[in-house]
Parts: structure tokens; C-alpha cells; sequence
């Protein structure tokens, strides 16, 4: 993560922030979306272009602050690889990630791509709701 100059869109400094790694593990995707008291970190995990033997798969954590600590469920920090696990391949569903959260007034979306058991790219959607913890979930 690092700092971006409000006006001219460019780098306000050198620092570089780490928010999330997995020890040399495949992770990218990044996005953060702010609900409620917490901001919420969604990456992809492992591999894509692989059609349907791709393994990437779609976690999340969240902080009370934009700049982290990210944690997942479990308190595990998504600097030593932690993640909440939110979708992975299932049924005809192959390697689904490289994510988006779209808000709206009576719901959130998860946007992402995937590859059907023939290997074509597809797009999918899913609805999101939040239990009483403030965990996101897909449905």
C-alpha cells in the first residue's frame, strides 16, 4: 500500500506499506471496501490461466484501520498469510477471484471471473450479506 497525493493522483512519499503476503504464495487482486466500523481487504489467492484446473480463490480480512493489521476469522494476520476462505472452485465453478465489491443502497455484490468446466471465461455474482460478527459471506 502506499500513499497517493489527493490531488495529483501521483505517490505523496517512498513508504511502502505491506498489508497482506503469503511467503512467496500467489496473491493479488487487491481491493479494500469500507462497511460499517471496518475495512475490508479482498485478494485472490493462487493460480488463474489454467482454465478449469486454476486454483485461485477468493479471501478476505478486514482492520478498523485502512492501513491494517488485515486479520481473517480466525485473528490470523494477513501478512503471514491469513485469509477468511469467501469462494473457491465448486460444481462447475473453476478458479474464481480477481475480485470487486460493489456497494449499493440494499446490497453488496461480489464481482469476479471464472472458468466453466469447458474452459471458457465467464463473469459471476454474487450476492453478499454480513452476519452478526460482521463477517462477509456469499450467497
Amino acid at each position: 500500500m502506499i500513499e497517493l497525493n489527493p490531488a495529483t493522483g501521483k505517490r505523496a512519499g517512498s513508504t511502502i506499506r505491506s498489508i497482506a503476503g503469503r511467503n512467496g504464495g500467489a496473491i493479488e487482486a487487491p481491493v479494500i471496501v469500507k462497511r460499517g466500523a471496518y475495512y475490508y481487504l479482498w485478494v485472490s489467492f493462487d493460480r488463474w490461466c489454467q482454465g478449469a484446473a486454476s486454483t485461485y480463490r477468493v479471501v478476505v480480512g478486514r482492520s478498523t484501520s485502512v492501513t491494517g493489521p488485515y486479520v481473517d476469522r480466525n485473528g490470523t494476520p494477513m501478512t503471514s498469510g491469513g485469509g477468511t476462505e469467501m469462494l473457491a472452485g465448486h460444481g462447475g465453478i473453476h478458479g474464481p477471484g480477481h475480485q470487486t465489491v460493489m456497494t449499493d443502497t440494499d446490497a453488496d455484490t461480489l464481482g469476479y471471473h471464472y472458468y466453466a468446466a469447458n474452459g471458457a471465461a465467464l463473469l459471476g455474482i454474487n450476492l453478499l450479506g454480513y452476519d452478526a460478527a460482521g463477517w462477509p459471506f456469499v450467497y
